[in-house]
């Protein structure tokens, strides 16, 4: 019997919330709290939906599109829950900028757009020479030099290499486990990959008008050692790729753009997760 687009939805969400569910599980998110979240996601949606089609949202209206009750909705909308996480998730995280700049500004560079050692602050009688404070007083004002640079020294992204001035070894800033720089991370890389391909099955991407989606993947399988040697390979191959993409997108990158859009391409090694993949195909078949 041929199943319903419902079905086959609600089959692929339970087939994608598992990894999620598996985290939450560790950090002890139980049941309830999670699907309090999920009504919640379901009220902003219905009422940017209702916004979308140039009418003011309504309690009753959210209610009868998200089939959420009309006192739950009323609580929700009137309930500040994840602000603090939402203030958060629209801060612009200085460790990367900062990072991003010293590989990028030539200022920072040297010839053949080698990065140059920096000098924490202008030694006295200097009075030329590009140092760490004015790269943070340019990019991240307001934020403490010293602390930003200790940050990135803990994490392995910038080295001190004696006599007062310090190398940046890593382009990129990866935080710490589970703290909320990553999970914020985490939240922004699985929202963008649902959101690229919920864009491309909108009847307006048919035919190559959608946003770009390339996945490379094996048949059959290879074995471990070759996967450890496959490891190698694209983080060696995908860094040149993604410092390709990052240097053209820091060109155009401008404070102050009137039709500005915030864009990306994120890349990713995932390894099949077969138990999961077993209990999609039930559902699923081919």
């Amino acid at each position: 019997m041929t199943q319903s687009v419902k079905e086959n939805l609600l089959a692929a969400f339970r087939y994608l919330l598992k990894p999620l569910v598996r985290m939450a599980v560790k950090n002890a998110v139980a049941f309830p709290e999670f699907s309090e979240v999920l009504k919640q996601a379901y009220v902003d949606v219905a009422r940017k939906q209702i916004e979308a089609s140039g009418k003011d949202p309504t309690v009753e209206g959210i209610s009868l599109i998200a089939n959420i009750e009309t006192n739950a909705v009323r609580d929700i909308l009137g309930s500040n829950t994840g602000a603090k996480f939402g203030v958060a998730a629209q801060e612009s995280n200085p460790l990367p900028t900062a990072l991003a700049a010293w590989h990028t500004d030539v200022n920072y560079t040297g010839p053949y757009g080698v990065l140059r050692d920096l000098e924490f602050s202008r030694s006295a009688g200097e009075k030329t020479g590009a140092t760490f404070s004015e790269l943070i007083a340019t990019y991240c004002p307001g934020v403490s030099p010293r602390a930003l640079l200790d940050e990135l020294i803990r994490t392995g992204c910038v080295q001190d290499v004696g006599n007062g001035f310090y190398r940046a070894v890593k382009r990129f800033y990866i935080p710490d486990p589970l703290s909320t720089e990553s999970v914020l991370w985490f939240a922004r890389v699985v929202h963008n990959v649902c959101e690229t391909l919920e864009v491309n099955f909108r009847a307006e991407s048919i035919g190559g008008n959608g946003l770009v989606e390339r996945t490379v993947y094996t048949v059959h399988g290879i074995t471990k050692k070759d996967l450890k040697d496959f490891d190698k390979f694209i983080r060696a191959r995908g860094q040149i790729f993604a410092d390709d993409i990052d240097n053209w997108l820091s060109e155009r990158d401008k404070e102050g753009c009137e039709d500005s859009i915030k864009t990306g391409v994120g890349i990713y090694h995932y390894i099949v997760n077969e138990e999961d993949e077993r209990a999609l195909a039930k559902e699923l078949p081919n």
